[in-house]
């Protein structure tokens, strides 16, 4: 007899900081979060690359993620990972009903005509998210590319730790699946996703009725410790600590500058910046779908629980801003995950998984 859970589903979400795991099980009840970890790309004695990590970083760092866990890559059966950032691009259209071979057939052709294909050698991909409320006779068709070179890369990565690559998702629809698949979706307007990583900030619009929308916004963890460093002289490791126990406004003397008893600085705030991306981005999604109805923010991310963040949100926008922890509908054995917003991406992979 096969029992239900005996055959764990990974999600595996390697980000600019640190790689996140979530392993479930299927239960008659749902899932169980049966092992989970966060795991820094980067020792105390060792620098951040705001390039983003090198495949020799990774790879050790992926390895002993997994040994800490338990888990042999080799044994895993059910994997999905996840790529993201600017080498990958993603567009909702419609389209008229086709099979999935003439679809494939027209694939090339209509992301060339959508997305910002830049010559490159590209892998091109689609998802069908269903009937177009507004049009009967076509279907919402999610279209997404991704550099040849990029995706053979994360997959040569896997492949380092004897991982067989399986489903390869993007991080945006990753962080939709584990939010649709224990959430309804709101009937009129949208909710608005925000992962805030380290290098970037993924905005994504989710309705039932409205269209697919998403943007990589170049602001995020990394420009917010950025700014600690410039304004109180720290270095990298005590600004860290500082922005995830204080926020960006923390009680300490600001550097000298030029004898002046403190910095001044003219231009905007990283956080400044990104409330003002965010909403140039918002005026262009309005502009687009003509939906203007937002219902409220959904944070997740490493930067998601930053102090101060939520109430910035909620006056720049005037909207309901919570962080969305999507372990809390699944079965933790009673215990509380405290880095769960950090879990959403490897959550909704491993959903994926099988």
């Amino acid at each position: 007899m096969i029992k239900l859970g005996s055959q764990p589903r990974v999600g595996l979400d390697i980000g600019s900081h640190s790689i996140k795991i979530a392993v479930l099980e299927k239960t008659s009840q749902g899932h169980r979060l049966s092992k989970h970890g966060v795991f820094q790309l980067y020792g105390s004695d060792e620098s951040f690359d705001p390039e983003g990590p090198k495949r020799s970083v990774v790879v050790p760092r992926m390895l002993s993620a997994f040994t800490n866990l338990g888990q042999t890559p080799r044994k895993v059966k059910h994997l999905a990972s996840a790529i993201g950032g600017q080498a990958v691009s993603a567009k909702e259209i419609k389209s008229i009903q086709m099979t999935d071979e003439e679809m494939d057939s027209s694939l090339l052709l209509e992301a060339r005509k959508h997305l910002p294909l830049d010559g490159s050698d590209s892998i091109v991909d689609f998802q069908i998210l269903g009937d177009d409320p507004t049009e009967p006779d076509k279907v919402r068709v999610l279209l997404v590319a991704a550099t040849r070179k990029y995706f053979e890369n994360h997959v040569e990565m896997l492949r380092d730790i004897e991982l067989r690559p399986g489903v390869v998702d993007i991080d945006q629809m990753a962080v939709l699946n584990s939010y649709i698949t224990q959430n309804d979706l709101p009937e009129d307007g949208v909710t608005i996703s925000l992962t805030i990583g380290c290098r970037k900030t993924t905005l994504t619009a989710l309705g039932r009725r409205s269209f697919f929308f998403t943007r990589d916004i170049p602001i995020a963890g990394w420009a917010f410790t950025q700014e600690l460093m410039k304004r109180y002289g720290l270095d990298y490791n005590k600004a860290e600590k500082i922005k995830a126990s204080h926020g960006l406004s923390p009680d300490l003397p600001l550097v000298q500058a030029n004898g002046d008893k403190g910095l001044h600085l003219a231009e905007k705030s990283a956080l400044d910046k990104l409330g003002d991306e965010i909403n140039r981005s918002l005026r262009y999604y309005v502009k687009e779908s003509g939906e203007s109805y937002f219902q409220n923010i959904l944070l997740t991310g490493g930067s998601a629980y930053m102090p101060g963040l939520i109430e910035f949100f909620e006056k720049k926008f005037n909207l309901p801003v919570s962080t969305y922890n999507p372990c809390a509908a699944l079965d933790t054995a009673g215990k509380e995950i405290h880095e769960g917003s950090q879990l959403a991406v490897a959550v909704g992979l491993a959903l994926r998984a099988e």
